[in-house]
């Protein structure tokens, strides 16, 4: 891929993965990434843009549960024998520049509406790629780095969850407020 739009590149490089370790590698770095950028950056601004209590304290939870996550990855890499390296996550830069990009778009009475939506969709990201990995892991007989995402990947489902059942409260509400408001 070029860095000029509609222009290849002028030397091809090999490809740096090249086995299904590789890969595993590579899914390890993009967690690791997302987890360190959840705990440092991302889940301490919602933390302070949110005015939900219930919602703030799920982040809050999620928050401490996350900083965890980030040290079973890094178990992980070292059951590997490789030292923890993070690695782009260009899903999460993505769901982060949507949600900074609409939040300040929507009046604050529904504002919490695009948060849970927004922590909804990095759940489902993280999941995604938890799923992933641990399948490579499993193929690759590494059931000790299997069992560690899979320690995190329950507590990303559990927070999907808790997120979504807190979405149904806050549309209801988004909509009751914006309905007595004489909009919809």
């Amino acid at each position: 891929m070029s860095s000029v739009p509609g222009r290849a590149p002028a030397v091809k490089l090999p490809p740096q993965v090249e086995s299904g370790r590789d890969l595993l590698l590579e899914d390890l770095g993009k967690l690791l990434t997302v987890e360190e950028t959840l705990t440092k950056v991302v889940l301490p601004e919602l933390l302070l843009e949110v005015q939900d209590e219930e919602l703030r304290r799920a982040v809050q939870r999620h928050l401490e549960e996350t900083r965890g996550h980030v040290g079973n990855v890094k178990e992980a890499f070292l059951s590997l024998g490789v030292a923890p390296a993070g690695k782009p996550a260009y899903g999460l830069d993505g769901l982060r520049t949507e949600h900074k990009a609409t939040a300040p778009q929507v009046v604050p009475g529904a504002r919490t509406s695009v948060h849970v939506a927004s922590a909804m969709g990095t759940e489902h990201y993280e999941i995604n790629a938890y799923e992933a990995a641990i399948r490579l892991a499993d193929a690759l007989g590494a059931g000790d780095v299997g069992g560690l995402l899979r320690a995190n990947l329950e507590q990303e489902v559990a927070a999907l969850q808790k997120l979504g059942d807190l979405a149904h409260r806050i549309a209801r509400e988004t909509v009751e407020q914006r309905t007595v408001d004489g909009r919809l």
